[in-house]
């Protein structure tokens, strides 16, 4: 027999004494199973009605448990003896049209006879649009370099909703269209592209329809170097350590050709963290471990299978890059008369100092500089390498100035290379854990666009006969030949001998900081910088009347006033109308390689809602915080001036003021989202001492990339199993670690996934002042864009006992497990 008692507690009354009367609340302030006594304690506070009926369900089983009568605001409820089964899981009280439930505390495991109530169904999962190629029918096509080929796609959505459209030529040809069917693209490149037609929904689901393209004679297929253990391989770790390599840019430019002179050389930088897992992870340096890397493939790659970079010297092994069957880089061809490569004139360095395959000895390389890993067999040797150095500083290692160049061994363009980092016990040489990281790099240093002969940054009607035409429809020698105008028209303008001082490196006369910081040449400080000539001065033309490049009597352009533009119209335009195809991506990536590709890329952001217009990205304007102009790669864009790291705020999309002309960055709102005061994100510490970038991918390409096959999602892939920011504390925390919770997470984070957080994280808030969950839950409990859920979910307790189940993007609310008032109750 279950006897049943219900009493006043004048005492939990007193406790709880609220003058706010008028408010009409029920809660649940114990639910508790005394096995000894084989009892159920329920107590219960109601405020605002003087006379009601509670009564007690359980919540699984819907079944009524008892009902009592009170005049007060305090109700215990006694059920006795009860067992196993006979205890109810969780509790519910309803008076009324008031509810409340709670979970029974001390519940034994048999706990709750019956089965709850069959969920509704869920609705029914978005469906991946339907995408093919329907022109060209053939499939490979074959083509003479510079022909073009019309294509056409077709493609529709299961729910009718709207699409978008992305042709990918694999570097074969200088476009990226977004439309279903476009105009006929010329491949000026020669070998073998795989071409991409992607669709994606509005939510984000997306096909991908593949064509391949045989330009000329393609150039012959080598062996595939043998690869180091993958992650989850024999021989890849140990289970106890971890290393997180991440690129420091998100994407590194070269020259297509250094010759006739050079912007950028092949300079590619991986930095990484090697710790020991354990439930405070240690960061470890270089005296009892060293980090090597080698080259890697993806087989998912959406250049194609077997794509993989060991060697930047060209095939035939030896070949220059006029002569050779795979191109890769001039960077190591002989040009000078005292057999001087192109790498030793731009630099002046003696000859025989760095062989092919190797780096610039900068600041980290106190050794050599950096080594491809096929350096002592291209295209058969896939050697790990050493790391530069370990940086104190930053507790990370370095690998400085890699020469990587964007041609797989295969020949074929690949902006998305991969390393294998691998980090190895000195005493045993043991290799204790292994990841890939992208290095990316790119050609698109363009110049062709605008200073190809003809063109108006070549036209011989006003400076005459001194610009070249290219030798063929190759991009390679379109691209030399624009170089050859740039330098007549600088010796032209400003009395300079340059053409005769081939090879050029401009930052030799004009500052580049990307060169500069890491020890190369420091530049003229009597001429303005890199930066300033391009950006500053490309962005001072204008138009006239009739659309062509405004000039005076003497053929000189005529260039806008930075405080006086009112009325002049921009030769390169920037706006919130104007594509970045029209600006930013004349010069940078973005027609065949995407540097900019990440989260920001998918939401939407153009280059000029983080950096300005070219005026301001030229430092013409003085910046508010400082009343000087920009330093090149020092004043930066901010993540805290858009990310305020409060869930319930929109995110701004523009960060800085829109009537600032120096596009100053905002000051953040809080410090969750910010950088390291006075530091850039690449250069900025949170969790534990890491990196930024180790958690959230490189600038440019924040994680995760849209496409999933991507080789920028590789990295966050091995390390925790899906795409995005890495937020699982497993990747560097064994089980257990967080017995009592915490909010010492990155950005203030409590545990991910964690069966102890999942039942305890009641007890934690209980105990918490303020309301912790409220930044990225949301004021009301019920989830922001904050407390979305990455990947499908299966939360359980340490038991094992399901509490909820979620899909990807699902907001996690506070009513997914429990009462909506319950979890406001202190």
């Amino acid at each position: 027999m279950i006897t049943v008692a219900g009493e006043k507690d004048k005492k939990y009354h007193d406790k709880d004494k609220d003058d706010d009367r008028d408010k009409i609340e029920l809660r649940i302030k114990k639910a508790e199973y005394k096995k000894e006594k084989q009892r159920l304690e329920v107590k219960i506070k109601v405020k605002g009605i003087k006379k009601y009926q509670a009564c007690l369900y359980d919540a699984v089983t819907r079944r009524q448990l008892v009902c009592r009568e009170s005049d007060d605001d305090s109700l215990k409820f006694r059920l006795e003896p009860l067992t196993g089964s006979e205890v109810p899981c969780s509790v519910e009280v309803r008076v009324g049209d008031l509810s409340d439930s709670r979970e029974v505390k001390h519940a034994p495991e048999n706990c709750s006879a019956g089965s709850p109530p069959p969920p509704p169904p869920p609705p029914a999962a978005n469906q991946p649009p339907d995408c093919r190629i329907v022109a060209p029918a053939a499939d490979p096509v074959q083509i003479a370099l510079g022909d073009a080929v019309d294509f056409a796609g077709s493609a529709s959505d299961p729910e009718g909703g709207p699409l978008t459209y992305e042709w990918d030529f694999s570097g074969g040809a200088d476009a990226r269209p977004a439309v279903l069917d476009p105009a006929p693209v010329t491949f000026d490149r020669p070998g073998r592209f795989h071409v991409h037609f992607y669709v994606t929904d509005d939510h984000g689901n997306r096909c991908d329809a593949t064509r391949t393209v045989i330009v000329g004679n393609p150039p012959p297929t080598t062996g595939m170097v043998p690869q180091q253990p993958a992650p989850g391989e024999p021989g890849s770790g140990d289970g106890n350590h971890v290393v997180l390599p991440f690129n420091d840019l998100g994407m590194h430019c070269a020259d297509l050709r250094s010759y006739p002179f050079s912007v950028l050389p092949p300079f590619n930088t991986v930095n990484a963290h090697a710790l020991r897992r354990g439930s405070e992870p240690q960061l470890l340096d270089g005296t009892v471990i060293e980090l090597r890397y080698s080259a890697a493939s993806n087989p998912n790659d959406p250049v194609g299978p077997n794509s993989i970079n060991s060697t930047s010297q060209n095939y035939p092994v030896g070949a220059s890059a006029d002569a050779a069957q795979i191109v890769k880089s001039d960077f190591w061809d002989v040009v000078g008369p005292k057999g001087e490569s192109n790498a030793e004139l731009l630099f002046g360095l003696p000859p025989g100092l760095i062989r092919p395959d190797e780096g610039l000895p900068v600041h980290h390389n106190t050794d050599h500089g950096r080594y491809m890993p096929g350096i002592d067999a291209p295209y058969s040797a896939n050697d790990p390498q050493a790391f530069s150095a370990f940086v104190a500083e930053h507790g990370w290692f370095t690998a400085e100035g890699i020469p990587m160049t964007p041609v797989d061994d295969q020949g074929r363009f690949n902006a998305y290379p991969l390393l294998r980092v691998q980090m190895v016990d000195k005493a045993s040489g043991s290799v204790l854990a292994t990841t890939d990281v992208v290095t990316p790099v790119s050609y698109e240093v363009d110049c062709r666009d605008c200073h190809t002969q003809g063109k108006v940054g070549a036209d011989p009607n006003v400076w005459g006969n001194i610009f070249q035409a290219p030798a063929s429809a190759d991009r390679a020698d379109i691209e030399m030949a624009a170089k050859h105008n740039i330098l007549a028209l600088h010796d032209a303008k400003h009395g300079t001998d340059l053409l005769s001082s081939k090879p050029v490196l401009c930052a030799g006369c004009h500052r580049s900081n990307a060169l500069a910081a890491v020890g190369g040449p420091q530049g003229d400080p009597t001429l303005p910088s890199m930066s300033e000539v391009a950006h500053g001065f490309h962005g001072r033309l204008q138009l006239a009347a009739d659309g062509s490049l405004l000039r005076d009597a003497d053929g000189n352009p005529v260039l806008i006033e930075p405080n006086n533009r009112s009325g002049t119209k921009p030769l390169i335009p920037v706006g919130p109308d104007v594509p970045m195809e029209q600006n930013c991506f004349l010069c940078h990536p973005g027609k065949v390689t995407q540097c900019f590709r990440g989260a920001m890329f998918t939401a939407g952001r153009k280059c000029s809602d983080c950096h300005g217009d070219l005026l301001a990205v030229g430092g013409l304007y003085p910046l508010k915080d400082k009343g000087a102009p920009r330093t090149p790669w020092a004043d930066e864009p901010r993540c805290g001036s858009c990310h305020g790291g409060i869930g319930g705020e929109p995110v701004r999309t523009v960060a800085y003021d829109p009537n600032d002309p120096a596009a100053t960055p905002l000051p953040p709102l809080t410090s969750r989202f910010a950088e390291n005061p006075g530091t850039l994100y690449r250069d900025s510490h949170g969790h534990g001492g890491l990196g930024c970038e180790s958690c959230h991918g490189s600038p440019h390409a924040i994680w995760p990339n849209r496409n999933p096959n991507a080789n920028d999602n590789v990295t966050a892939v091995q390390l925790q199993g899906h795409k995005g920011t890495l937020m699982e504390c497993s990747v560097c925390h064994t089980p257990g670690s967080f017995p009592k919770g915490t909010l010492d997470g990155p950005h203030g984070m409590h545990p991910v996934n964690d069966p102890v957080w999942n039942k305890k994280h009641g007890d934690f808030y209980e105990h918490a002042a303020g309301d912790p969950c409220a930044t990225c839950h949301g004021d009301d409990h019920l989830g922001t864009r904050l407390s979305k859920t990455p990947v499908d979910r299966v939360l359980k307790d340490k038991k094992g006992k399901v509490l909820a189940t979620l899909k990807a993007g699902d907001q996690v609310a506070c009513n997914l497990c429990h009462s909506l008032e319950k979890s406001f109750d202190h």
